[in-house]
């Protein structure tokens, strides 16, 4: 007999709930930081954990996807996938990510592209170069979808 998939509901969080959030990537040692008054979506297990987030960081002239995250135990399901279906109903034309290198192949297959970091606008690229300048084995890419 095959072995049942679990299931997973998305939903977004309202401002007062964005300490779960939180909460998710303190106890998975994840960088992500959500904060009051962004987009921030999570995906729930069926027993209501949370094993996903991601939020929208807005800038002046930009939208960055940022905090996309799965917990480890969730991760190969289509948990990541599911979450950001959801994220891409608030994006535009203006929202970029900086993903980890190795995952350029899912942000390609969710409508990113890949921008070098010459041909990114002032603001976005001045933070890029900043993430660069930490270390981060990132790349630039925008939603053209």
């Amino acid at each position: 007999m095959a072995k049942a998939q679990p299931s997973y509901a998305v939903q977004w969080l309202a401002d007062i709930e964005i300490p779960l959030a939180n909460k998710f990537y303190r106890m998975h040692g994840f960088r992500g930081k959500a904060k009051r008054y962004e987009d921030c979506a999570v995906v729930r297990s069926e027993w209501g954990q949370v094993v996903a987030c991601g939020y929208l960081r807005r800038y002046q002239a930009f939208k960055l996807l940022a905090g996309v995250a799965v917990a480890p135990e969730h991760q190969g399901l289509g948990v990541a996938r599911q979450l950001l279906t959801v994220l891409v109903e608030r994006f535009d034309r203006d929202t970029y990510t900086f993903p980890y290198i190795h995952l350029a192949p899912f942000y390609l297959s969710l409508g990113y592209e890949r921008v070098t970091a010459d041909a990114l606008a002032e603001p976005v690229g001045d933070l890029y170069r900043s993430y660069l300048n930490q270390g981060r084995d990132i790349l630039a890419m925008v939603y053209r979808c």
